[in-house]
């Protein structure tokens, strides 16, 4: 069950960046854009 929580974790961290871009203004489109190609993870 911890590695369940963890990757949980892991996604929030991974999707706080865009979301963040999103709520200063940034276009959805390049917040998109920027999730894919920067913050999505492996």
């Amino acid at each position: 069950m911890k590695s369940i929580s963890k990757a949980l974790d892991n996604a929030n961290g991974r999707i706080a960046g865009p979301i963040i871009m999103y709520a200063l203004g940034v276009p959805g489109f390049l917040c998109i854009l920027a999730w894919l190609f920067f913050f999505k993870g492996k």
